[in-house]
């Protein structure tokens, strides 16, 4: 008698589980779910002060979450964006438009190139390498 019990439970447990695939909105539920992995993370956000080291070391932090998830490219410009706050998510709507503007495609390592530009300038990226390199010495 249990051996028909336990076969008609994992029946409706694998009808449960069709219908939940196939539910419209399961994409949808699975990005809310994949949202508040990430957010229990506890990322830093960014509101954009002059801290080039500050903005590297968030960057790092977002980064480091992302792979620990293994996030998608369209996961890693959404997660990350919405970690930018005040002046820092000013910056990403305005730079968003440009780059959409100008037909380029929206990705995490463009939204890389573009902080690093804005955060972690090349100048300040020159000066760390002189001062990494006068400390070898």
């Amino acid at each position: 008698m249990a051996g028909r019990n336990d076969v008609a439970i994992v029946a409706a447990l694998e009808a449960m589980a069709h219908a939940l695939e196939n539910q419209p909105n399961a994409d949808e539920n699975a990005g809310s779910r994949s949202l508040a992995t990430f957010q229990r993370e506890n990322p830093h956000t960014f509101k954009v002060t002059y801290d080039p080291d500050g903005a590297l070391t968030w960057l790092k932090e977002i980064e480091r979450i992302f792979r620990v998830m293994d996030c998608t490219q369209a996961q890693k410009v959404r997660y990350g964006t919405h970690m930018l706050v005040v002046e820092g998510d000013d910056w990403w709507l305005d730079t968003r438009q440009r780059l959409e503007t100008a037909g380029e495609e929206i990705t995490w390592v463009v939204f890389h190139r573009e902080f690093m530009r804005k955060y972690y300038p090349e100048d300040v990226r020159g000066k760390k390498e002189i001062e990494f390199l006068e400390l070898k010495q």
